[in-house]
């Protein structure tokens, strides 16, 4: 049953980041907020803000995300795993570490974006998900982190909101 809501999770990623012609590693990224964020502690509490003002800036929470939820999401990406058996978007082209490499130092591919995901974490009731995505530019821009709430309704999962990570 997992694995159901995850394909259509990542689906509903792809979708929303129009990632369809660009590039995915194959494996899921075991990065977690500690270690991507400039905020040094993004805590399920923290995540639940409704809104608050930093520096002129908006910044919305996921006042809904349950602590199941965010735990799942902890818990399961403490390993890599292979998303290959998880991705059922055609569009996005799947690429290994190597593949990697090759793309980011050959010129012809200096405008590419390589994303990375998390697996989602799922609340028990399979009714929102947390997930976070990266992306990377070889030639600059755009390098960001974000982390993604989604929420299901009926049989479709939507994103609701993200929380910016950090953006260079």
């Amino acid at each position: 049953m997992r694995s159901q809501h995850e394909s259509q999770v990542f689906s509903a990623v792809i979708k929303h980041s129009k990632m369809e012609k660009d590039f995915l590693h194959e494996m899921s990224n075991n990065y977690l907020l500690t270690t991507t964020s400039l905020v040094p502690n993004i805590s399920w509490e923290n995540l639940r803000i409704p809104e608050m003002l930093i520096h002129g800036m908006k910044i919305i929470g996921f006042p809904n995300l349950q602590k199941e939820t965010y735990d799942n999401w902890i818990s399961i990406n403490d390993q890599p795993s292979f998303l290959i058996p998880l991705i059922t978007n055609p569009q996005i082209t799947l690429i290994s570490n190597k593949q990697s490499e090759k793309i980011i130092n050959d010129y012809d591919y200096r405008w590419s974006v390589i994303y990375t995901l998390t697996r989602p974490g799922l609340s028990v009731d399979f009714s929102q998900a947390l997930i976070q995505i990266t992306a990377h530019c070889p030639a600059g821009p755009p390098q960001y982190g974000s982390l993604l709430y989604l929420e299901r309704t009926n049989e479709q999962w939507e994103v609701k909101s993200s929380y910016g990570l950090y953006n260079q």
